[in-house]
Protein backbone atom coordinates (compact mmCIF):
# COMPACT_ATOMS: atom_id res chain seq x y z
CA UNK A 1 0.00 0.00 0.00
CA UNK A 2 1.49 3.36 -0.97
CA UNK A 3 1.20 6.53 1.13
CA UNK A 4 -1.68 8.03 -0.86
CA UNK A 5 -3.65 4.78 -0.63
CA UNK A 6 -3.00 4.70 3.12
CA UNK A 7 -4.35 8.25 3.47
CA UNK A 8 -7.43 7.34 1.40
CA UNK A 9 -7.94 4.27 3.58
CA UNK A 10 -7.91 6.43 6.72
CA UNK A 11 -10.29 8.92 5.09
CA UNK A 12 -12.74 6.12 4.29
CA UNK A 13 -12.57 4.75 7.84
CA UNK A 14 -13.22 8.03 9.62
CA UNK A 15 -14.73 10.44 7.10
CA UNK A 16 -13.87 14.09 7.64
CA UNK A 17 -15.09 17.65 7.34
CA UNK A 18 -13.35 20.17 5.12
CA UNK A 19 -12.19 23.10 7.22
CA UNK A 20 -9.04 25.15 7.58
CA UNK A 21 -9.12 25.58 11.36
CA UNK A 22 -10.38 23.84 14.47
CA UNK A 23 -11.31 25.34 17.83
CA UNK A 24 -11.64 23.74 21.28
CA UNK A 25 -12.52 25.77 24.36
CA UNK A 26 -11.39 29.01 22.72
CA UNK A 27 -8.07 27.65 21.39
CA UNK A 28 -7.80 27.65 17.59
CA UNK A 29 -5.36 25.69 15.44
CA UNK A 30 -4.88 26.77 11.82
CA UNK A 31 -4.18 24.34 8.99
CA UNK A 32 -2.76 27.06 6.74
CA UNK A 33 0.39 25.89 4.91
CA UNK A 34 -0.35 22.25 5.77
CA UNK A 35 -0.31 20.01 2.66
CA UNK A 36 -3.72 19.84 0.99
CA UNK A 37 -3.61 16.07 0.78
CA UNK A 38 -4.54 15.48 4.39
CA UNK A 39 -7.09 13.95 6.69
CA UNK A 40 -8.11 15.44 10.02
CA UNK A 41 -9.61 13.16 12.65
CA UNK A 42 -11.75 14.98 15.21
CA UNK A 43 -11.27 12.43 17.98
CA UNK A 44 -14.12 13.71 20.15
CA UNK A 45 -16.60 13.18 17.30
CA UNK A 46 -15.18 9.93 15.90
CA UNK A 47 -14.58 8.27 19.29
CA UNK A 48 -16.93 9.88 21.83
CA UNK A 49 -16.10 8.80 25.37
CA UNK A 50 -16.60 10.03 28.89
CA UNK A 51 -13.52 12.23 29.48
CA UNK A 52 -13.40 11.06 33.10
CA UNK A 53 -12.78 7.47 31.96
CA UNK A 54 -10.42 7.87 29.01
CA UNK A 55 -7.72 10.30 27.98
CA UNK A 56 -7.61 11.13 24.29
CA UNK A 57 -6.30 14.04 22.29
CA UNK A 58 -8.55 16.51 20.49
CA UNK A 59 -7.43 16.08 16.87
CA UNK A 60 -5.15 13.96 14.72
CA UNK A 61 -3.82 15.20 11.40
CA UNK A 62 -2.52 12.79 8.75
CA UNK A 63 -0.63 13.97 5.68
CA UNK A 64 1.87 12.67 3.15
CA UNK A 65 5.42 14.01 3.36
CA UNK A 66 6.73 13.34 -0.14
CA UNK A 67 10.28 14.48 0.68
CA UNK A 68 10.62 12.00 3.55
CA UNK A 69 8.43 9.38 1.80
CA UNK A 70 6.27 8.81 4.86
CA UNK A 71 2.85 9.38 6.32
CA UNK A 72 3.00 12.02 9.05
CA UNK A 73 0.75 11.55 12.08
CA UNK A 74 0.14 14.67 14.20
CA UNK A 75 -1.84 14.11 17.42
CA UNK A 76 -2.91 17.49 18.84
CA UNK A 77 -4.14 18.68 22.19
CA UNK A 78 -5.62 22.18 22.39
CA UNK A 79 -5.38 23.93 25.78
CA UNK A 80 -6.30 27.54 26.27
CA UNK A 81 -5.87 27.70 30.04
CA UNK A 82 -3.31 26.21 32.39
CA UNK A 83 -1.28 23.30 31.05
CA UNK A 84 -0.80 20.13 33.10
CA UNK A 85 2.06 18.31 31.35
CA UNK A 86 1.16 14.83 32.60
CA UNK A 87 -2.46 15.27 31.48
CA UNK A 88 -1.39 16.48 28.02
CA UNK A 89 0.99 13.54 27.55
CA UNK A 90 -1.74 11.10 28.63
CA UNK A 91 -4.17 12.66 26.15
CA UNK A 92 -1.67 12.59 23.27
CA UNK A 93 -0.69 9.01 24.11
CA UNK A 94 -4.38 8.02 24.28
CA UNK A 95 -4.91 9.51 20.85
CA UNK A 96 -2.00 7.50 19.49
CA UNK A 97 -3.57 4.28 20.78
CA UNK A 98 -6.66 5.10 18.71
CA UNK A 99 -4.53 5.97 15.68
CA UNK A 100 -2.60 2.71 15.90
CA UNK A 101 -5.79 0.87 14.94
CA UNK A 102 -6.34 3.07 11.88
CA UNK A 103 -2.87 2.90 10.33
CA UNK A 104 -1.70 0.15 8.03
CA UNK A 105 1.35 -1.49 9.63
CA UNK A 106 3.50 -1.54 6.49
CA UNK A 107 3.33 2.19 5.85
CA UNK A 108 6.34 4.25 6.90
CA UNK A 109 5.16 6.81 9.45
CA UNK A 110 6.53 9.67 11.48
CA UNK A 111 4.80 10.99 14.60
CA UNK A 112 4.86 14.70 15.48
CA UNK A 113 2.75 15.35 18.61
CA UNK A 114 1.70 18.97 19.18
CA UNK A 115 0.38 20.94 22.12
CA UNK A 116 -1.49 24.07 21.02
CA UNK A 117 -1.61 26.30 24.08
CA UNK A 118 -2.78 29.70 25.26
CA UNK A 119 -0.80 32.35 27.04
CA UNK A 120 -0.55 30.55 30.39
CA UNK A 121 2.43 28.40 29.57
CA UNK A 122 5.54 30.28 30.72
CA UNK A 123 8.67 29.88 28.58
CA UNK A 124 10.78 28.37 31.38
CA UNK A 125 8.06 25.82 32.20
CA UNK A 126 7.67 24.98 28.51
CA UNK A 127 11.44 24.38 28.09
CA UNK A 128 11.57 22.08 31.12
CA UNK A 129 8.41 20.30 30.02
CA UNK A 130 9.78 19.67 26.53
CA UNK A 131 12.88 17.97 27.92
CA UNK A 132 10.80 15.20 29.52
CA UNK A 133 7.70 15.04 27.30
CA UNK A 134 7.59 12.24 24.78
CA UNK A 135 4.87 10.25 23.09
CA UNK A 136 5.49 6.59 22.27
CA UNK A 137 4.49 5.31 18.86
CA UNK A 138 5.54 2.07 17.19
CA UNK A 139 8.44 1.53 19.56
CA UNK A 140 9.91 5.03 19.30
CA UNK A 141 9.67 8.15 21.44
CA UNK A 142 8.69 11.44 19.84
CA UNK A 143 9.08 14.85 21.52
CA UNK A 144 6.06 17.13 21.80
CA UNK A 145 6.15 20.34 19.77
CA UNK A 146 4.28 23.41 20.99
CA UNK A 147 2.61 26.40 19.40
CA UNK A 148 0.27 29.17 20.54
CA UNK A 149 -3.47 29.24 19.94
CA UNK A 150 -5.17 31.50 17.52
CA UNK A 151 -2.87 32.68 14.76
CA UNK A 152 -2.75 31.77 11.09
CA UNK A 153 -0.16 29.09 10.36
CA UNK A 154 0.43 28.11 13.99
CA UNK A 155 0.44 24.37 13.26
CA UNK A 156 2.78 24.77 10.27
CA UNK A 157 5.18 26.64 12.53
CA UNK A 158 5.10 23.84 15.14
CA UNK A 159 5.76 21.26 12.41
CA UNK A 160 8.46 23.40 10.77
CA UNK A 161 6.60 23.53 7.43
CA UNK A 162 7.63 26.46 5.30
Amino acid sequence: MNLHEALDDIRQKIGESETTSYTRNGCRVSLAKIPQERVVLDVDIAFPVDRADTSQCDLVLFYVDARQACLVVVPMELKRGNVDASEVIAQLQGGMRLVERLLPTRVKTRCMPVLVHGRRFPTNQRREWLKISNVNFRGQKYPVNTTRCGYEGNLAKALNIK
